[in-house]
C-alpha cells in the first residue's frame, strides 16, 4: 500500500505534467529560453502569425498564462484562440458554450476549477491579477473537461489573457503548434523567426494569415537567442528536471519507501516460520527435505501475498481518490492526474512476491 500510494501520486504527478503542454513529436512549443516554468516567460505574439503561414504547420495556438485569485484561491487562467487552441486540446463542454473570439467579459472554467469556485453558468467572479494591479469582472459561459491539468484551469479570450498578465499586447507566454514531420522541421521554424528577428525594422504590416483578424500584429524587436523552438514533451520534461523531479528520482523515492514497508514482509515470513517450527521440525524428523518444506510452504504462501497486494494496491486507489477529491494533491493550483498504470501493478506484485521467496528460501529449517 505505502508503495503504490508513493509510486501512484508521484508517477502520476510527473506524467500529467510532462503533458501538460501536448503529448507526441507534433506538438511543438516556442517559448522564452530563460523562461524556467512553462506559466513564465514572453515571447511576440506576431510570430503566431508568420509561423502559422508556413507550410506544414496544422494549427498555432498563442497562449497567454496569467496567475490569479478568484474567491480567495489561486488559479491559473489562460488567454486563447478557442478555434485553434481546440486543435490542440480535446476539451469536452459539459454545460454551457465554448469561447467566441468576440467575447470580452466571457470565461469558461475547468470541471475542477468549478468545482472549487462552486460556480454555475453565468455566475460572475471577480478576477484579480497577481503579476500586475488589475482585475476583471468574467461570466462563466461554459464548464469543461479534459482529463488533463487544465480542468484546474479558467480560459478566457486571449486579449484578456494579456490584460491580466500585465504586459502590452504584442507579447504572449508562449505559442503551441502542432506540425507534419514530414514536411516542416523544428530548424525550419527556427529559421523564420531568425529572418524574423533580423528583419524587425522592415516589418511594418500585420502578419497575412489566417490568425490576422485576431492574433497582434504589433511588430516588436527581440532577440533570436532568447526564443527557442522545441517539442513540447521535451520543454516540460526539462522544467521538471530543473526542480529535480525527473522520472528517476520518482522511481528511487518510491523504491525506498517499499524497501521500509519490504521490511514487514521479511518479519512476516519469519514470524510464520517460528509458529510452525514444531511441525517443520516434525516433517524434517521425518525426511522431508528442506527444499521441498520451503517450496511448499512458498506455495501456501504466495496465493495470501497476492491477496494482500491485491487489497494494498486497492486501498492505495481509494485513498489516493479520497485526497484528490478534497482538492489535497494539488501542486501549482493543479490538482496531480492519478494515472493507473500496468506497469506498477506488476511491479508491485513481482516484488512482493520476490521479497516471500527469498525471505522463505533465506529461513532456517533446522
Amino acid at each position: 500500500m505505502l508503495f503504490s500510494l508513493t509510486a501512484l501520486s508521484l508517477l502520476g504527478f510527473h506524467m500529467g505534467f510532462t503533458a501538460y503542454l501536448g503529448e507526441g513529436e507534433d506538438v511543438v512549443a516556442v517559448c522564452d529560453r530563460g523562461s524556467r516554468t512553462p506559466f513564465t516567460g514572453l515571447v511576440p505574439a506576431y510570430l503566431a502569425g508568420k509561423i502559422c503561414a508556413l507550410s506544414g504547420v496544422l494549427a498555432c495556438s498563442p497562449e497567454v498564462v496569467a496567475p490569479c485569485i478568484v474567491k480567495g484561491e489561486a488559479f491559473f487562467l489562460r488567454g486563447i484562440m478557442p478555434e485553434e487552441f481546440m486543435k490542440l486540446n480535446q476539451l469536452a463542454m459539459v454545460g454551457g458554450r465554448m469561447l467566441d473570439v468576440g467575447d470580452l467579459n466571457c470565461m469558461v472554467v475547468g470541471v475542477n476549477a468549478a468545482g472549487r469556485l462552486r460556480v454555475n453558468i453565468g455566475d460572475g467572479m471577480l478576477v484579480l491579477s497577481v503579476l500586475a494591479d488589475r482585475y476583471v469582472e468574467l461570466h462563466v459561459k461554459g464548464i469543461f473537461v479534459s482529463h488533463s491539468p487544465l480542468d484546474d484551469e479558467i480560459l478566457t479570450p486571449l486579449h484578456v489573457g494579456q490584460w491580466m498578465r500585465g504586459v502590452d499586447y504584442g507579447y504572449v507566454t508562449l505559442i503551441r503548434l502542432r506540425i507534419d514531420r514530414s514536411v516542416i522541421t523544428l530548424s525550419r521554424i527556427l529559421e523564420e523567426i531568425d529572418k524574423e528577428a533580423s528583419e524587425i525594422s522592415q516589418l511594418s504590416n500585420a502578419p497575412s494569415s489566417r490568425l490576422q483578424n485576431v492574433a497582434p500584429g504589433i511588430m516588436v524587436r527581440f532577440r533570436v537567442e532568447d526564443v527557442g523552438v522545441v517539442e513540447a514533451y521535451d520543454f516540460m520534461w526539462s522544467c521538471m528536471d530543473r526542480f529535480g523531479l525527473m522520472r528517476e528520482s520518482i522511481l528511487i523515492l518510491s523504491v525506498m519507501v517499499f524497501l521500509l514497508s519490504g521490511a514487514s514482509i521479511v518479519a512476516a515470513s519469519k514470524t510464520i516460520l517460528v509458529q510452525h517450527m514444531g511441525e517443520i521440525n516434525v516433517l524434517r524428523f521425518m525426511g522431508a527435505s528442506k527444499r521441498l518444506l520451503k517450496m511448499d510452504m512458498l506455495v501456501k504462501i504466495l496465493p495470501l501475498s497476492a491477496a494482500a497486494s491485491s487489497l494494498g494496491f486497492a486501498a492505495a486507489v481509494a485513498v489516493l481518490m479520497v485526497i484528490r477529491g478534497s482538492g489535497c494533491m494539488q501542486v501549482l493550483s493543479h490538482t496531480a492526474p492519478l494515472s493507473i498504470t500496468q506497469s506498477i501493478i506488476i511491479l508491485n506484485f513481482i516484488i512482493v512476491i520476490l521479497l516471500f521467496s527469498v525471505s522463505i528460501f533465506r529461513g532456517s529449517f533446522e
